[in-house]
């Protein structure tokens, strides 16, 4: 089945100078049936919000005609890794996570986005790899029993040194071995690496769940379709030959969209629908 626009996922991120319900309505009126959430303050940052205020942020979604195709809660930035050395650091990684999936369940997301974390660069990888396989073991339990699925991305090197290529997510997925866990692709993070989507589809097939589809520069911003270098063709042609069928979500997040994003997710669907009708 070829993608459509109904794959198209808006992701707030280049909206956090503005209220969420903006990034809502926007992604609404140009036509999206599919949003990210990315959690972060002040967009529903868990640490400052109730089960009840995520029931009603699924309210919220749902009231403009649309569904949740992830929660993403801020994991780069913010205090958490899966694979840290430091025992606080780590125990608080994996109680946030839990509690997000609490909040999946409420809002009535499927899915929740997590990534490895790292070790010291100075310390052995495998020993970070290992923490990381405990942490996501731990977490996919509890997700399978949820009945949400576990989205795990990849970080560039300078973020991590656990999981960086589409091998590597590969590796991870099986060491967890869990039905709740599968990979995604970011195509700006894959630039960092060289990778496209023929690496991603031939190391996870079905696996490959999830997409944060941006345009990139050759230092892995996170660009709106047609700023970056990214041949957006060629991508949806391998999503399409991979069978792909999951979201294709826009993770704006340089700061030039920052105090006007709407342009830029507008021609983001504008660019990403153009492609999928060439496509057809």
């Amino acid at each position: 089945m070829a993608l459509s626009l109904s794959n198209v996922c808006g992701m707030n991120f280049h909206y956090m100078r503005h209220p969420l319900r903006s990034f809502l309505d926007d992604a609404a009126a140009l036509g999206l049936t599919r949003v990210e959430i990315w959690g972060a303050a002040p967009h529903f940052y868990i640490g400052d919000n109730s089960l009840a205020a995520a029931r009603e942020l699924g309210r919220e979604v749902r009231a403009r005609g649309m569904a949740l195709a992830c929660f993403t809660p801020e994991q780069c930035v913010y205090p958490i890794n899966l694979g840290s050395s430091e025992p606080v650091l780590r125990d608080r990684s994996q109680r946030y996570f839990l509690e997000c999936l609490e909040m999946c369940v409420e809002m009535g997301s499927p899915a929740l986005l997590v990534t490895p974390g790292s070790g010291y660069a100075n310390q052995p990888a495998e020993e970070a790899w290992a923490r990381c396989v405990a942490s996501l073991a731990l977490l996919a339990d509890r997700a399978e029993r949820l009945g949400i699925t576990l989205f795990f991305e990849a970080l560039p090197p300078a973020w991590s040194n656990i999981a960086v290529t589409a091998p590597d997510v590969r590796r991870m997925l099986d060491a967890v071995a869990s039905p709740a866990l599968k990979g995604m692709m970011d195509t700006s993070a894959a630039r960092l690496t060289r990778e496209d989507v023929g690496d991603f589809a031939r190391a996870l097939g079905a696996d490959l769940a999830h997409m944060h589809m941006t345009d990139a520069d050759d230092g892995g911003a996170h660009l709106a379709w047609g700023d970056g270098i990214l041949d957006l063709d060629a991508y949806i042609a391998d999503l399409n030959a991979a069978g792909y069928d999951g979201a294709l979500s826009l993770e704006i997040t340089n700061a030039r969209y920052y105090l006007d994003p709407m342009p830029a997710m507008r021609k983001s669907v504008e660019a990403l629908a153009a492609a999928i009708a060439r496509a057809a």
